[in-house]
């Protein structure tokens, strides 16, 4: 079954935050911090929650693109509201937030994008703000028509493609969909959400790359996969890579 592919870029009118903490002070406080970084540049909504069981509920009526989650609170803990988040396949960032370093370790399972601590988040905010943008950047959507419009796959979950002449495999964390188009058609939609073009029959998604090897000019994905880049390519790539590792490097 041949597929044709329409590009639909959700941009999300307004970044939707939920700020999750039992401590009604922190949260003022914080909620003031990011409204100073934001009001600016981007259009934002911020909800408060003071408990893991108020946010969970409260997700049903929001698709927040991130929430700020402190670990020690009565009833659910953070880590407890994580796992409830991880059963709804909510798409939502998690920024932990604690006193306790010693548990950033426990915190990797439910793959937080950030980890702050509460006595020194105010220096490294913007940044987190920074990685949150390019983040949601890929929050477009591949709407893939043929048997039901309803059909799709999010721009963030395209971890490369792949070509033979007409013949397009989009391959995700998931699965795979085949379709009927040029690379230089998808190339030019996907370039703007952190794609690059690394060899005439590949496309990859710079969130999904291990590494990139210039000696055997390869590129390595997050799965292993190996994937071939030209030399034609390879400046570009290696100058793309890099630009994407500075934005993401935490501080």
């Amino acid at each position: 079954l041949a597929w044709e592919v329409v590009q639909s870029r959700k941009k999300c009118e307004k970044m939707n935050i939920a700020i999750c903490d039992d401590d009604s002070t922190f949260r003022s406080t914080f909620r003031e911090n990011l409204e100073k970084l934001l009001r600016q540049t981007t259009e934002y909504n911020i909800d408060e929650y003071s408990s893991g069981e108020e946010f969970i509920e409260g997700c049903d009526s929001c698709n927040y693109g991130c929430v700020f989650l402190d670990l020690y609170m009565g009833g659910m803990t953070g880590f407890e509201t994580a796992s409830q988040l991880a059963r709804k396949n909510k798409d939502t960032r998690i920024a932990f937030l604690t006193s306790n370093v010693a548990l950033v370790y426990d915190s990797f399972e439910y793959q937080p994008f950030y980890f702050l601590r509460k006595d020194n988040y105010v220096d490294v905010l913007p940044k987190v703000i920074q990685q949150l943008k390019i983040l949601l950047a890929q929050n477009g959507i591949f709407i893939l028509g043929g048997r039901s419009d309803n059909e799709h796959v999010s721009v963030g979950s395209i971890c490369y493609i792949t070509s033979d002449k007409h013949n397009i495999t989009i391959q995700t964390t998931k699965y795979c969909y085949d379709m009927r188009k040029t690379m230089a058609e998808v190339e030019k939609e996907l370039v703007p959400y952190g794609f690059v073009r690394i060899h005439k029959q590949y496309l990859v998604n710079l969130r999904y790359v291990k590494k990139v090897s210039t000696r055997d000019d390869t590129v390595v994905m997050y799965d292993d996969v190996v994937l071939e880049m030209s030399r034609r390519n390879k400046s570009t790539v290696m100058e793309k890579f890099r630009e994407y590792q500075r934005s993401m490097k935490n501080i």
